[in-house]
């Protein structure tokens, strides 16, 4: 069967038997051999008459026979057939690599059952979809995360093994990993599962499944256990078999990014959205309940609250209730948000109109589901707000906005720079050291100009010229070439400091000699040589030392980087004044919503404004919320880790301290790497040939201050680390630690709204977190909040 000799790229071949008896089981095999990697389709005729009871979804994979042979698939195929005759089963159909095949048409002869039944007991399991990314074809489902996909399990008996039977299999479903999982009432119908038989009684089993993740989800077999009497009394011993299905594949894909609504939290169904309130009359500060019901077909256990601002009001969430009605063959049902609101203002309010983004799958299109608003009537209660001022003061805040707290050192290009560039001097001084020791085995070209000069014999002026030359450019540390173009000597011994007039000379000896080494004037060798040396000489005495000459371009240039930074500072400086005036002012009013919202416009204007975060922070926390409170202290001591408001604030969320995450260390960020630059300075200097000369102490401590430098410099990265809290969330609202990243998983400790929690790995919608104490478990990741994440809307907590 699976030895398929072949000349082209893809091949198939169909088999079965080609007898079978009346309601009697045949198995029909294709094999597709193809040389490329990509997975052949296989496309299956209709098999009418035949029943189809199995259906493979993913095929079996052999080795191909000989070199390029690629590989075999293999499919199988359980047909029935309930009437006697002879049927032809169409050609089977392959594409891969752009071409198609097709196999034989199978010829099958049904002949009617001479001889009792045999008891046949088949079992099937596979996956059903209602609508989806792609249309139904040979392969795995496709879904999408949070879409329902109904895992069926059907247990075919023949009258024979049905009359046998004393009570109905038992099914033990498989472990399935990453999707949660509703029972389903079963059909009991054979004219309800699609295949069935009339030679077969259908037993089914079925369970709703919703993908929590992206990727491909194997379900593994599931084992089905049925016990069949030895014999026909009544007292007879039974004889237990098991059975298992085949393994199901399904393929889960994220809904669609294009079109995507900016309040899309993950909702994927179809619903619907009401609003209700607990009293339509109230008083400024009697808390009523708002009560929001999400309702419709889907994955209501899941299912995020939608986003609520009520501008009169103080809104505080309250309990959470789900109903899932798992009755019918799609999984829906209801769940309600409750949010205790104070008013704040009197009159006739509104509670605002509600939007909930969601996707639907059937139609592949998100939606958005709607609540009417609602209309409340708030009479004065200005005693309760009196009282309420008088009992709980709100927290100071500052009233004056500074500076900009400034990046960091290390954020600065120019601070690197300057490190890079303190070695230099003393790498330079000791290179040139090692020239002059090395001249001393060596005459330099003024030694030899004189030794021409004093000569019994007199150099030739092409000798003279070149020693000229040589001593100029070592003298004026420049290169030989730069002198042999008009006013090149003139413009390097300016450069040098040499007088106007010493320049001139040493210019026109240059071309004095130029004419008697090349022009044939005749002139005496002696005599130049002489001429030359006064004209070094003076210009020796007037030009800047050696040492001075390369360094008044790199000063000047460090000069223009300091004075670039500093305007670069200057223009990007800027000052939300108006926005930071306004939320004092409505501070001090009371207002707190009002001023939350103005200090968030102020730090979203200067994000490395310190005044401004500790009083976002304060301001949240007066208006209940505990997670903006959370993320503007924590951001502030970011910036600023010795402020003492911010640092008192947190602490009345929770408890902080060295262990705990997120807890930032009350360190300058900027301390370590000053020290760190103050020793790698230190050590350069020290290792600078003038202090080695003059001070032997200096030659012990370099290394020991490049050791120091470095260890401050790891110092600094981890200080920088701890006060950015890049791995850090806050607990958005109160929830219990998760064994597993699931629902159904074992349930933990419960974790506080405001808690900072470390983020260790992600696992599709969970996060495993760590809290202090050295807790870890799963919690949903649409419950924290990201400590470097932008400040989110107002929530009370």
């Amino acid at each position: 069967m699976l030895a398929l000799v072949v000349a082209a790229q893809v091949a198939i071949v169909a088999h079965t038997a080609p007898r079978v008896a009346v309601c009697e089981p045949i198995e029909v095999s294709v094999a597709v051999s193809a040389s490329g990697r990509a997975l052949p389709q296989l496309l299956p005729p209709a098999f009418a008459p035949f029943d189809v009871m199995q259906r493979a979804t993913a095929p079996g994979v052999h080795p191909g026979n000989g070199a390029g042979a690629g590989a075999i698939y293999e499919y199988k195929y359980i047909l029935v057939a309930a009437q006697p005759g002879r049927y032809v089963i169409p050609a089977f159909q392959a594409r891969a690599d752009g071409e198609r095949v097709q196999s034989a048409p199978l010829a099958v002869q049904v002949e009617p059952r001479r001889g009792p039944d045999q008891p046949t007991v088949l079992v099937r399991a596979q996956v059903e979809t209602d609508g989806g990314p792609v249309s139904r074809a040979p392969g795995p489902d496709t879904v999408y995360v949070g879409q329902q996909a109904t895992y069926v399990v059907a247990v075919f008996l023949d009258p024979a093994m049905r009359d046998r039977l004393r009570r109905n299999p038992t099914f033990y479903p498989p472990d399935m990993q990453g999707m949660l999982a509703y029972d389903l009432p079963a059909a009991g119908q054979s004219g309800h599962v699609a295949g069935a038989s009339p030679c077969f009684d259908a037993l089914v089993y079925r369970r709703a499944l919703f993908p929590l993740r992206s990727g491909v989800l194997t379900i593994p077999p599931a084992q089905l256990t049925y016990s069949v009497p030895v014999s026909a009394s009544f007292f007879s011993r039974e004889e237990s078999h098991d059975l298992q299905t085949d393994s199901v594949v399904v393929v889960a894909v994220e809904p669609p990014a294009a079109g995507r609504p900016a309040g899309f939290d993950g909702a994927v169904g179809r619903f619907q959205l009401s609003q209700r309130v607990s009293s339509p009359t109230g008083r400024v500060g009697d808390p009523f309940v708002l009560t929001v019901r999400i309702s419709g077909t889907g994955n209501v256990k899941l299912l995020p609250a939608p986003h609520l601002t009520v501008p009169w009001a103080t809104a505080v969430r309250s309990d959470d209730r789900v109903q899932v009605d798992s009755s019918g063959a799609r999984v829906g049902g209801r769940k309600e948000f409750d949010w205790i609101l104070t008013p704040r203002t009197a009159g006739s309010q509104d509670v605002p109109a509600l939007e909930y983004a969601y996707f639907d799958p059937a139609t592949s299109r998100y939606r958005t589901a709607r609540a009417s608003p609602v209309r409340v009537q708030i009479q004065a209660g200005a005693l309760a707000v009196v009282d309420t001022a008088t009992l709980v003061p709100p927290l100071p805040i500052r009233t004056s906005l500074g500076g900009d707290a400034g990046g960091p050192l290390s954020s600065h290009p120019l601070f690197w720079l300057v490190l890079a560039l303190v070695p230099i001097p003393a790498v330079r001084a000791r290179w040139r050291g090692r020239g002059r020791r090395r001249a001393v085995s060596a005459p330099s070209a003024m030694t030899r100009l004189t030794a021409a000069v004093d000569a019994p014999t007199p150099a030739t002026p092409r000798e003279v010229r070149r020693l000229y030359v040589e001593a100029l450019a070592d003298r004026l540390g420049v290169d030989a070439e730069a002198l042999a173009t008009a006013g090149g000597v003139r413009h390097a011994a300016r450069r040098a400091g040499a007088a106007p007039e010493t320049a001139d000379q040493a210019e026109a000896m240059l071309r004095a000699l130029d004419a008697a080494a090349f022009g044939g004037v005749d002139a005496g060798a002696r005599a130049s040589a002489r001429d030359a040396m006064r004209v070094l000489a003076r210009l020796d005495a007037e030009a800047l030392p050696r040492r001075e000459l390369p360094f008044r371009g790199t000063l000047l240039a460090l000069a223009l980087l300091v004075a670039a930074g500093a305007t670069l500072h200057a223009v990007q400086a800027t000052t939300p004044a108006d926005a930071f005036a306004a939320g004092v002012e409505a501070y001090q009013k009371q207002d707190f919503a009002g001023a939350r919202a103005a200090f968030a416009r102020a730090v979203a204007l200067a994000p490395r404004s310190t005044d401004a975060w500790v009083n976002l922070g304060t301001a949240a926390w007066a208006a209940g919320d505990t997670v903006g409170a959370v993320l503007g202290w924590r951001r502030a001591l970011a910036l600023q880790p010795t402020a003492a408001d911010a640092r008192d604030g947190l602490g009345m969320v929770q408890a902080t301290g060295g262990s705990s995450p997120g807890y930032p260390w009350p360190v300058p960020p900027d301390a370590p790497l000053l020290l760190m630059a103050i020793c790698w300075c230190a050590a350069w200097v020290l290792w600078h040939p003038r202090f080695d000369s003059r001070a032997a102490w200096a030659r012990h401590w370099p290394v020991p201050l490049v050791v120091a430098a470095a260890a401050l410099g790891i110092a600094a990265i981890a200080v920088q680390e701890n006060l950015a809290g890049r791995d850090v969330a806050v607990v958005a609202r109160r929830a219990a630690l998760r064994t597993d990243p699931a629902l159904g998983a074992d349930v933990g400790p419960s974790v506080l709204t405001g808690e900072m929690v470390r983020v260790l790995n992600q696992s599709g919608a969970w996060d495993r977190v760590e809290l202090s104490g050295g807790r870890q478990g799963w919690l949903p990741a649409q419950g924290l909040v990201r400590l470097d994440a932008a400040v989110p809307p107002a929530s009370v907590n």
